[in-house]
C-alpha cells in the first residue's frame, strides 16, 4: 500500500514495493486536438517535447466535432470536447483546435516552453491516491481556499507516444504522433469551499495512468494535481 502526496514543492517519488511512480507536477499542460485538423500537428509535437518534462504533466485530449470532415478520429470522445466547452466559458466562448490550456488559467493555439514552464501551481489542497488492492482509493484534503465548490476531476491516460496513420480528411496520408493521450475524463466529485474528499475508483487498464486534478470551479483555474504511473 502506498500514497501520492501533492503539496507544494513535493518531489516525484518511486514506490519501489509496487514500481509506481507517483508524483505532483507544478504545471499541467492540456492539449485539445483532433486527428482531423491540418494545424493540430505542430501542437501535437510541441506537447511530445513538453512530456519530456520534468514537473510537467502533458496530456491530450482528442475531440469529436471535427469528425465530419472525413476521418473520425480514433481516440476521439465526445467528454473531451465537453471539457473544452467547460473551459470555453471561463474564456469568453473561445473553443478552437489546436487549444491549450495551461493549469487551466491561460489559453493559447501556441505557447513558448519558457511560458508554460512559468505557470505553476502551488498544490494546495493536498490530494492522496492510495493503492487498495487493484483499486485506487483518492482523498482531497481541504480547507478553505476557494469560494467556489471544488470540482475533482480523474484523468486516465495512456502515457508516451502513440502514431496514428491518417487515411481521409485534412491530415490524409500522414501519421500523426501525439503524447499521453487521455482515455477518459470524469468529474469524481465536489467539495463545497471547505472539506475532506474519499472515493475509491476501479483499477487502471493495463497501460494507463492517472492524473486527480483539482478545479476551483467547473472549468476553473488547477489549484492541485497528482499523478500516478504504475
Amino acid at each position: 500500500m502506498f500514497a501520492a502526496v501533492a503539496t507544494a514543492g513535493a518531489p516525484r517519488t518511486q514506490a519501489a514495493t509496487q514500481g509506481a511512480t507517483l508524483g505532483s507536477p507544478v504545471t499541467v499542460l492540456e492539449l485539445f486536438t483532433s486527428q482531423g485538423c491540418s494545424s493540430c500537428p505542430p501542437a501535437n509535437r510541441f506537447v511530445r517535447e513538453l512530456s519530456k518534462v520534468d514537473d510537467v504533466l502533458a496530456l491530450s485530449y482528442s475531440v469529436d466535432y471535427w469528425d465530419y470532415l472525413g476521418w473520425k478520429d480514433t481516440f476521439g470522445k465526445p467528454e473531451f470536447s465537453a471539457r473544452q466547452r467547460t473551459y470555453g466559458k471561463q474564456f469568453g466562448g473561445k473553443v478552437y483546435t489546436p487549444q491549450m490550456v495551461v493549469n487551466g488559467a491561460v489559453h493559447s493555439a501556441r505557447f513558448s516552453d519558457r511560458k508554460v514552464r512559468a505557470q505553476k501551481l502551488e498544490n494546495v489542497p493536498e490530494i492522496l491516491i492510495k493503492a487498495e488492492g487493484d483499486d485506487l482509493n483518492i482523498q482531497v484534503l481541504a480547507s478553505q481556499v476557494s469560494k467556489k465548490p471544488l470540482s475533482i476531476m480523474a484523468v486516465r491516460y495512456r502515457p508516451g507516444i502513440q502514431s496514428v496513420p491518417v487515411k481521409r480528411g485534412e491530415n490524409r496520408g500522414r501519421t500523426l504522433t501525439l503524447a499521453n493521450v487521455v482515455q477518459a475524463c470524469t468529474e469524481i466529485g465536489i467539495i463545497k469551499t471547505a472539506g475532506d474528499f474519499n472515493k475509491t475508483l476501479p483499477e487502471l487498464a493495463d497501460g494507463e495512468a492517472l492524473v486527480v486534478l483539482v478545479q476551483d470551479g467547473k472549468g476553473g483555474p488547477i489549484l492541485g494535481a497528482a499523478n500516478y504511473t504504475p
